[in-house]
């Protein structure tokens, strides 16, 4: 049995690439998420970024312009590829496609109460004071993260195939009679 479950470990490498580019998709579904809604219900669809920004900048990040958005990118993508790979450390390449969509909706959830409830009222209130107004979107967006924190089997799949080579296998020829 010992030999069976070897055969399935996922390489370091594999593992954390996986984790970095399923964060990575979380993050863009999030970021792409709240722009939607922000855009949608007239908040302005830059509005999301610039809150991001916020945590830099404080609330000059709201009319501080392309620095504060590019700001709030990179903090929200570092903070996706950083849960992203704890993700993956908790996942294996055989889990399922259902189990993994439903352990990343739980993930994406889980983080949403945390980030509601304690993380942004302290470390960012002007965003904290924008996500009151867009609970729907930002709700939504966590799940939209937790979506692509499920892409992590089927990446860590991915990038350990085995390269087979071809065997050329000999065939017959048949001469026309």
């Amino acid at each position: 049995m010992e030999a069976s479950r070897s055969a399935y470990r996922t390489p370091a490498g594999a593992r954390i690439g996986a984790g970095i580019a399923a964060g990575a998709l979380g993050g863009i579904l999030m970021i792409g998420c709240m722009m939607i809604y922000a855009g949608v219900t007239d908040a302005g669809a830059t509005m999301p970024l610039k809150a991001l920004g916020a945590l830099v900048y404080g609330v000059e990040a709201l009319v501080a312009g392309p620095t504060a958005m590019a700001v709030g990118v990179l903090i929200q993508l570092a903070l996706s590829i950083v849960i992203g790979i704890l993700f993956a450390l908790f996942m294996s390449r055989e889990t399922s496609t259902v189990a993994a969509l439903f352990a990343g909706v739980v993930v994406g959830i889980a983080l949403w109460a945390a980030m509601d409830l304690f993380v942004m009222p302290r470390a960012n209130p002007t965003m904290a004071a924008r996500i009151a107004l867009m609970p729907l979107g930002y709700f939504a967006a966590h799940v939209a993260f937790g979506i692509g924190l499920a892409m992590t089997p089927t990446l860590m799949r991915a990038f350990t195939k085995e390269r087979h080579e071809r065997v050329r296998v000999p065939t017959q020829q048949v001469l026309p009679i």
